[in-house]
């Protein structure tokens, strides 16, 4: 999806950072090293169906806030600019109990799922996971 396109809002800048939630199902053994890693399934559209789930780093109230209610997940943060060079848009969809929740929008194929998860850092570990990589 190109920057400008119907499901990619102009106003979220490239600069953004998105924090998108970690569960820990998601935490999995790696099979090329000692430790953990986190499967690029955690970076796939929300399992019922809708687009996948982040929140605009800038208009949360922190990254505890986040968390709050989801215990064991941990907090990945990325760049809105690496979404949109992956053909991907970022809209806005806040909600009630979460005014700078937004959707990554468009697909997400294995090879874009592993890119975004290469491209994320922490912003918190899973509680007690200090082995857990992301890339």
């Amino acid at each position: 999806m190109a920057r400008g396109a119907t499901d990619d809002d102009a106003t979220v800048l490239d600069d953004e950072i998105l924090w998108r939630r970690v569960p820990p199902w998601h935490v999995v053994p790696d099979q090329n090293r000692v430790g953990r890693t986190v499967s690029s399934a955690a970076f796939d559209d929300d399992t019922d169906g809708n687009p996948m789930s982040v929140v605009l780093a800038g208009g949360a109230d922190g990254p505890e806030a986040v968390l709050a209610g989801h215990e064991g997940f941990g907090l990945a943060g990325f760049r809105v600019s690496l979404a949109r060079e992956l053909g991907l848009g970022v809209r806005r969809d806040p909600t009630e109990s979460e005014p700078a929740h937004a959707v990554v929008v468009g697909r997400k194929s294995h090879g874009v799922r592993k890119r975004l998860r290469a491209g994320s850092r922490w912003v918190l570990r899973p509680a007690d996971r200090t082995d857990v990589e992301l890339a």
